[in-house]
């Protein structure tokens, strides 16, 4: 069975959109290992970056990752709440997109 021209402008776009979101979602979970490593004052963030990478590999969605970051605050004597940390992710989560946007836009120039 052949794509009618329509399906297949849909399923590029959506294989677009897929593509976007993951590389939102890495670019995020960077900048947020970046911002727990300088909050728990270690100076390996990237070290840190495969730490989440691993916890968020554990189980879909952001459970594990907020669960570690979640662990580290609380060995290290920082106080955090699940909200605080959700609220940083979504904040972290528009600056990543932003930040592909504009450089996608700078790369098509």
């Amino acid at each position: 069975m052949e794509l009618t021209e329509r399906e297949k402008v849909l399923e590029e776009r959506y294989i677009r959109d897929f593509e976007r979101s993951l590389k939102v979602r890495d670019r995020r979970d960077r900048l947020l290992a970046k911002w727990v490593a300088r909050t728990l004052a270690r100076a390996d963030a990237t070290a840190y970056a495969e730490e989440l990478a691993k916890a968020g590999r554990t189980e879909p969605g952001d459970e594990e990752v907020l669960r570690k970051i979640l662990q580290d605050f609380e060995k290290a004597g920082i106080p955090a709440t699940r909200n605080q940390l959700q609220e940083k992710m979504k904040s972290l989560l528009f600056l990543a997109a932003e930040q592909l946007d504009a450089e996608s836009t700078a790369e098509r120039r």
